[in-house]
Formats: structure tokens, C-alpha cells, sequence
């Protein structure tokens, strides 16, 4: 096996405000290797995001050990080893699309970084609105700028959280098909959290399937389909198959 980018062993995370007491991960021990791509699928409110948060240092268990390329969360992502792309786009309003893309090179100070933002871009079908505001894109493009800004610094591990929710059907299989062309291209592991069964099938090595709160790891399924992969695959029967017993023990 590779060398691991994320390690996590014997995770439990406690909510604790002073009327409620949430237990909200239990018994969490996952291994993800250096270059592979796995997501987690689960009903809502089981900890998934909770549990991306905590590899990237956004929480802090109650009670276990996590590693990120063999450091603490805290030292990996203070070395721009890790990238987030969640939920909300989180975009500044007063920055066009071209300025909100090239902030990490801003941040960090990196001209390699600013190379990178054009084709960035394009890659998420965004030329020609370069100079457009936020205020000016719908939610499917807002998103599709995070993902932008994100690949900019080229991140060894990558945390997505419902990335392409707000996606139109056609934009979200065609940003699938790039995501894993980007993916093979950089070699970087990815966390890749979704609520679409076939989305997670495609996509990844493995799917992770994760228990109603508090949230344990149900099952663990390698998909072996050989790389690159299409859209077409959605029809192959083995995906099929697959595809109903994962949704068989979701409903489970």
C-alpha cells in the first residue's frame, strides 16, 4: 500500500452544548492512500461532514488519532497540503471570477499559483465570464469557481463536500468526468463526500458507507472498474448491482 494521506483511527466526536449532549461519530478508523479517491455516502445528519472537518483540521475529535500525510491536521494544512471545496461556495462578492480564482496565489505569494488560474477556468467551463461577479452567476457556477480556486495551488489532499449539489444533471456528470481527469493528472488524495450513490460509484476507488447517528462505518466498498472512466458506465450491469446494494443498505 501507499504511504497513507489520511489515517484516522478510533475516531468519536461529542457535541456538548448546555442543554444537549450529541454523540455524532463512534468508533471511526479509516485509511485512505497517497493518490486514491474515496467517498462517503450515508443519511443525512450521520457525521460525514463532521468527519471532513476533522481531517481538515476544521474540528477536533473527542477522541481518537488522525493523521494527514503522517502529520497532525494543524501542521498539514498550515503547509498547503490540504484543499477544501464544501458546500458554499464562499466567493467575495467584490472580487470577479478571474480575482476570486487567483486569491491563493495572493495569499500564499506564489507566482506558479497565478499561472495556473486561466486554465482553471476552462477547465471548469467558465471562460468568457472571467470578469463577471458573483452576483452575476447562478449557484452551479459560484460552486464551479470554488473548484477553480482550489486546484490553483495543487493541494496533495483534497476534501469535497457535495461539490457539485447545486450542479444542473449535465454540468455535474461533465464536472465528474474532469474531476477524475484532474484527479489522475495531480495524484492527489480525495475525500469526496455525496448523496448520490452513482456519483460516488463513479468517481471512486472506494465508497464508504457511513450509519445513521451516530455515525460508524456501515461497509467499505472497493469499486474496481479500470480507469478512464465515462458516464457510459452508469449502464454496465456490475455498476448496476452495485449501485442497488449500496442503496439497499442506505435504506437498510
Amino acid at each position: 500500500m501507499n504511504e497513507l494521506a489520511i489515517e484516522l483511527r478510533d475516531i468519536h466526536k461529542v457535541f456538548v452544548t448546555d442543554s444537549n449532549r450529541v454523540e455524532a461519530l463512534a468508533q471511526i478508523s479509516l485509511q485512505i492512500a497517497q493518490g486514491e479517491f474515496v467517498s462517503m455516502i450515508g443519511p443525512s445528519g450521520c457525521g460525514k461532514t463532521s468527519l471532513m472537518r476533522i481531517v481538515g483540521d476544521l474540528e477536533t475529535p473527542t477522541k481518537g488519532m488522525v493523521r494527514v500525510l503522517g502529520k497532525i491536521p494543524e501542521a498539514a494544512r498550515r503547509e498547503r497540503l490540504v484543499g477544501f471545496v464544501f458546500q458554499q461556495p464562499s466567493l467575495l462578492a467584490w472580487r470577479t471570477v478571474e480575482e476570486n480564482v487567483r486569491l491563493p496565489a495572493e495569499v500564499f505569494g506564489d507566482a506558479e499559483i497565478l499561472s495556473r488560474v486561466s486554465e482553471m477556468i476552462d477547465i471548469v467551463g467558465l471562460a468568457g465570464f472571467e470578469h463577471a461577479y458573483p452576483r452575476e452567476l447562478s449557484g452551479g457556477m459560484q460552486s464551479r469557481v470554488a473548484i477553480a480556486r482550489v486546484l490553483t495551488f495543487r493541494p496533495s489532499v483534497l476534501l469535497m463536500d457535495e461539490p457539485f449539489g447545486a450542479l444542473d444533471e449535465m454540468t455535474r456528470e461533465k464536472m465528474q468526468i474532469e474531476l477524475l481527469r484532474i484527479w489522475q493528472a495531480t495524484g492527489a488524495a480525495v475525500l469526496f463526500i455525496t448523496h448520490s450513490i452513482s456519483e460516488a460509484l463513479l468517481l471512486s476507488d472506494r465508497v464508504v458507507v457511513m450509519s445513521a447517528r451516530p455515525g460508524r462505518i456501515a461497509e467499505d466498498l472497493k469499486v474496481n472498474f479500470p480507469h478512464p472512466r465515462e458516464n457510459t458506465l452508469r449502464a454496465d450491469p456490475q455498476f448496476v448491482a452495485m449501485e442497488t446494494h449500496l442503496r439497499e443498505q442506505l435504506e437498510g
